[in-house]
């Protein structure tokens, strides 16, 4: 049984709203009743990290990181 274009759109609409409403509404709202969440947050904020992003090779903390480990495991 196949549903019509205004069904099908209806649905999508009302799926993209509940979407919407919880990455802009509901995970903020998340992030400030929780303080673990909301230092994680201002840490984020003030790094410039961008904790979208899968790989943080950019980031100035990843390649201080980088060069302490290798000054550790080269001295050993």
């Amino acid at each position: 049984m196949k549903k019509s274009l205004l069904q099908r759109l209806g649905h999508f609409t009302v799926a993209l709203g509940t979407a919407l409403t919880f990455v802009y509404i509901l995970l903020p709202m998340l992030t400030s009743s929780c303080s673990v969440l909301q230092r994680m947050s201002f840490f984020l904020d003030e790094s410039g990290i961008d904790p979208s992003r899968y790989y943080y090779t950019d980031v100035e903390q990843v390649k201080e990181s980088e060069e302490y480990l290798r000054t550790v495991l080269d001295n050993e």
